[in-house]
């Protein structure tokens, strides 16, 4: 019988453009073996109403028998072996959870949304602009502008394999990390993030471009514009991904939102200087806080990540139209080959 190792299994569920769930964090207080005490806040309406059911049986309709309890205590029973059956693989998710509440949840969400260009309006609760639903109302001066006030700055890190470590280095690194950890005693609230994106080879297929077009040579031009088709079809894979990290701090907006600005900047400032000091050498972190089209650009990979492949850097320019609508590359250079064509044929 083979037995599929860790990184087989990552694998193979990166070629089927999938990835393993972590278990997630158990907070629950146990009562005995598996029996939590939310177990049996949840099971405790159930109980009480098989009880009520029973007092009914036996006082009113006075026919309590072995029969009767069993249907009395059905509901319960129901209830309690659903909270105590839990998932295959992530063990502290209950049947009762992820098979029925996690599945009504997805039926009742809304599906659709929109992105109204201009300002948000706060006041109107039927407004199902994509903004509220995500928190952000706005990218200001290199921040996310959220609906609960707050200006939340983003900083991009570099990364060092441990994998190519050795104990000894491995040991020093995550001293380091408890250090910087330790040391942000101004800093209440702190986000780590790692991101999947669509990796992007923009300027490469530029340069590949410029030097397929200098090429004189026939058949080397069309070998260049066939590599050129590669690249593009290697970008929009969903298999080809970089992995990116993100420092994630905020700032509640205050009267001043100028001074807010000014105290994000000096935390700012704080992070990046603890992040870089964190680990010497050849292996330093390298910090890069995103400007406003870079956190446009996060913002819809984290929303649409199979677009924000097709779209690439024209994400920017397609949410900076000022027009009503938006067209897609193609489309529109449809559009503008049409209406060329009708200028130079068509008399007036």
């Amino acid at each position: 019988m083979n037995i599929e190792s860790h990184l087989d299994r990552k694998q193979r569920l990166k070629g089927e453009g999938k990835f393993e769930l972590p278990l997630n964090i158990d907070t629950k207080k146990y009562l005995v073996w598996k029996i939590s005490f939310w177990d049996l806040l949840i099971a405790a309406p159930f109980i009480f109403l098989s009880l009520i059911l029973m007092y009914i049986a036996n006082k009113i309709l006075d026919d309590l028998s072995t029969s009767t309890i069993i249907v009395c205590l059905s509901p319960a029973l129901f209830v309690i072996i659903l909270q105590l059956t839990k998932h295959p693989i992530r063990k502290n998710i209950s049947l009762l959870q992820y098979g029925y509440v996690w599945k009504w949840k997805y039926r009742k969400r809304t599906k659709e949304f929109y992105y109204q260009k201009g300002e948000i309006d706060m006041h109107n609760i039927d407004d199902q602009d994509t903004r509220k639903k995500l928190g952000i109302k706005n990218i200001y001066s290199g921040c996310y502008e959220t609906t609960d006030n707050r200006f939340v700055k983003v900083l991009e890190v570099s990364s060092i394999n441990l994998a190519l470590m050795n104990r000894t280095e491995q040991i020093r690194i995550f001293d380091s990390y408890r250090t910087f950890l330790s040391d942000l005693q101004l800093i209440k609230h702190l986000q780590i993030e790692q991101i999947s994106q669509p990796i992007n080879l923009s300027q490469y297929m530029l340069y590949v471009k410029k030097l397929t077009e200098k090429e004189t040579n026939a058949y080397k031009r069309m070998l260049g514009k066939s590599y050129q088709r590669y690249v593009e079809d290697t970008q929009k894979s969903r298999n080809m991904v970089s992995r990116k990290r993100y420092v994630v701090i905020d700032q509640p907006i205050s009267s001043d939102r100028e001074k807010s600005l000014e105290e994000l900047e000096r935390k700012v400032k704080v992070i990046s200087a603890s992040l870089e000091n964190m680990i010497r050498g050849h292996e330093r972190l390298n910090i890069k806080v995103l400007g406003n089209d870079e956190l446009l650009k996060l913002m819809y990979t984290c929303l649409d990540y199979d677009n924000a492949q097709a779209l690439g850097d024209y994400i920017v320019t397609r949410a900076s139209n000022k027009v009503n609508i938006s067209l897609g590359e193609r489309t529109a250079r449809e559009i503008i080959e049409t209406y060329d064509k009708q200028l130079k044929e068509h008399i007036n």
